[in-house]
């Protein structure tokens, strides 16, 4: 058997301990969307390479919410921003488009950790903008359901 040196022993330990990370956790509030709402609504994640030299991140993960009752509808949640091997700072922008952000790059968030980051992230999943959004949605799907 050849010698394993590296610092984790499969794919669940390597998970186990990435389970903090931004990514991890905005996949997990995605992957809550569906859950939550009888999968009527359901969150897709969408990863852009940010070509704009501009801007100081060079990966985009942006939250979409889909609506299949709606012919899939697609609504941005937010975008967040980051940097490919470091897990802060991270920036998050809400109600504009990608295309949008590239234009004029300003975001609203910025996080430097962890807690940061998860304050922040309860504040717009549960903000009036957004749970408003998310109601709406889901009151025409459930119609259109029914």
């Amino acid at each position: 058997m050849a010698i394993d040196l590296w610092g984790f022993k499969n794919v669940k330990d390597l998970e186990k301990n990435t389970s903090d990370f931004p990514e991890t956790i905005l996949k997990e509030q995605i992957s809550a969307l569906g859950d939550k709402t009888g999968f009527v609504l359901y969150g897709k994640p969408i990863y852009m390479k940010v070509t704009n030299h501009e801007v100081e991140y060079g990966a985009a993960t942006i939250f979409n919410v889909i609506v299949p009752a709606l012919d899939d509808y697609s609504k941005t949640v937010l975008i967040m921003y980051s940097n490919f091997e470091q897990n802060y700072p991270v920036a998050i922008s809400v109600g504009k488009s990608f295309s949008e952000d590239m234009e004029f790059f300003c975001p609203q968030y910025e996080c430097k950790n962890i807690d940061e980051f998860k304050d922040t992230l309860k504040k717009i999943l549960s903000s009036d903008e957004v749970m408003e959004t998310i109601k709406t949605l889901y009151s025409k799907a459930n119609m259109l359901g029914n």
